[in-house]
C-alpha cells in the first residue's frame, strides 16, 4: 500500500471514492474536468494509482490553555467497500501522525460516524454542546434595542466581528483562530438567508425558520454585550415565537441571564472527538499551578514519539519536562483518555480515573499532582468541517 497526496488531476478517482462513501450523486465525467482543491491524502494499491481511501486534513490554529497552536482537522474520511478492513484508513492516519511534528500539529479534531472506530486512532469525545429552545417571553429579562447592524460584506465590519469572536474564543479550549471571510459568515445574507447582526460587543448569526429564530453562533465580549445582542433579538418578536440557540457551551452564560425558565428546553449533544498529538509540546506549553508539583506520566499510544514516560516538575506556572523510555511512573494513560484529561474535559479525580479505559494509577500522590496540572477547562467549537 502506498500513501501519498492525491494529485490535482485525480479528481475523478477522489469523487469515485467519496460519492460511494458519502452516498451522493456524482458525474464522474464532469469530475474528470475539475481539479482537486486543497490537500487530500490517499491510500493506493501498490501500483500507486488505484485509490482505495482518502482523508482531507485541514490546517487550523486552535486554542490550548490560552495559546494558539497548529491543529489538524480531519474530514472527508472515505473508503471503497471492497478495500475496507484492510488498513487503508489506518495507513493514512499513520502518515498524518508522521507529518505532525514537521507541521507542528499539536492537536486534532474530527466529527465521527463512529466513536468506537476513531478511538482506535487515539481520539476521544472531549466535550458536549447544547441547544436551548426558549419561548419569546424568556427574553423579557433584557431590554429591547435596535443597536445592532446587519453585516453585508464590509471589510471594517468583518474586522469588528472577528475581534468579538477572538475575544470570546479566548475563554475556551479548542476554539479556532479565524481569518477574514470565514465561511460561517455570509457576505450576501439576503441570498443565503443567514444573517449576522453585530454590536460593538457581540454578534449573533441567525436564520428564520417559520415561527422560530435559530441562532447558529452567539459570541460576546462581556455581560453588557450579551444583554445587548439578546435585546436586539427581541425585535424579531411577533415574527417569531421561539428562539433556538445552537452549539452553546454546556456552561453558557445564558444560564445566568435568564430569570424565567418555564418552557425552556435544554438538549445536550454529542459532538466531535479530540486528540492530543504532540504530548511533549503540550506538556511544555501547559499553564501549571503556582504550587509545586511533580508527576511521571507514561503514555500508551500508537504514535511512536509519544510512547515515553514524561517526568514533569512544575511551580509558579511553568514546568520542566523530561522523558525516558522505562522505569517507574505515577500514572499511565492511553491516548484517548489522556486527550480528555489534557483538554480539561472534566474535574478529574483519582476516583474517576478508575473508570476510564487505558488508565492505571501506580502512585496516588503523583497522580493527584498530574490532575492538578490539568483542571477542568471551558470547551467549545463553532467550526464544522
Amino acid at each position: 500500500m502506498i500513501v501519498r497526496a492525491i494529485r490535482e488531476d485525480e479528481n475523478r478517482k477522489l469523487r469515485s471514492v467519496s460519492s460511494i462513501a458519502f452516498s451522493y450523486s456524482c458525474d464522474l465525467e464532469q469530475a474528470q474536468n475539475d481539479k482537486v482543491t486543497g490537500e487530500v491524502l490517499g491510500a493506493f494499491l501498490d501500483d500507486g494509482e488505484t485509490l482505495t481511501a482518502s482523508i482531507h486534513p485541514s490546517h487550523y490554529e486552535s486554542i490550548y490553555n490560552g495559546t494558539y497552536l497548529p491543529h489538524v482537522g480531519i474530514g472527508g474520511v472515505a473508503s471503497l467497500p471492497e478495500y475496507r478492513r484492510n488498513g487503508c484508513v489506518r495507513a493514512i492516519f499513520d502518515e498524518l501522525f508522521r507529518l505532525a511534528p514537521e507541521r507542528g500539529w499539536a492537536t486534532s479534531y474530527l466529527y465521527p460516524f463512529s466513536y468506537e472506530y476513531y478511538r482506535k486512532f487515539g481520539y476521544e469525545r472531549i466535550m458536549m454542546l447544547m441547544s436551548l429552545k426558549i419561548p419569546a417571553h424568556v427574553l423579557n429579562c433584557v431590554e429591547r434595542n435596535t443597536d445592532a447592524v446587519l453585516y453585508q460584506g464590509d471589510e471594517n465590519q468583518m474586522h469588528d466581528i472577528l475581534n468579538i469572536y477572538h475575544t470570546f474564543a479566548e475563554k475556551f479550549n479548542l476554539m479556532f483562530r479565524r481569518k477574514p471571510n470565514f465561511r460561517e459568515l455570509s457576505r450576501t445574507p439576503h441570498k443565503s438567508q443567514l444573517y449576522t447582526y453585530f454590536t460593538p460587543k457581540a454578534y449573533a448569526t441567525v436564520k428564520i425558520n417559520g415561527s422560530q429564530l435559530e441562532i447558529d453562533e452567539l459570541a460576546y465580549i462581556d455581560a453588557d454585550g450579551l444583554r445587548g445582542i439578546l435585546g436586539f433579538l427581541r425585535m424579531f418578536e411577533g415574527q417569531v415565537y421561539e428562539f433556538i440557540f445552537r452549539r452553546l457551551p454546556m456552561d453558557s452564560e445564558l444560564n445566568y441571564i435568564f430569570t424565567d425558565y418555564n418552557g425552556c428546553e435544554y438538549t445536550p449533544h454529542n459532538t466531535g472527538m479530540g486528540r492530543v498529538i504532540l504530548v511533549e509540546k503540550l506538556l511544555n506549553v501547559n499553564k501549571y499551578p503556582n504550587e509545586h508539583g511533580h508527576f511521571s506520566l507514561k503514555v500508551e499510544d500508537c504514535v511512536d514519539y509519544n510512547r515515553y514516560i514524561f517526568d514533569v516538575e512544575y511551580e509558579n506556572g511553568v514546568a520542566e519536562v523530561k522523558k525516558r523510555t522505562d522505569g517507574n511512573y505515577d500514572v499511565k494513560c492511553a491516548a484517548p483518555s489522556l486527550s480528555r484529561i489534557m483538554y480539561g474535559a472534566d474535574e478529574f479525580t483519582t476516583d474517576k480515573l478508575q473508570y476510564m479505559p487505558g488508565v492505571e494509577i501506580a502512585k496516588t500522590s503523583g497522580t493527584e499532582s498530574f490532575l492538578r496540572a490539568f483542571p477542568k477547562k471551558r470547551l467549545c467549537l463553532f467550526d464544522r468541517f
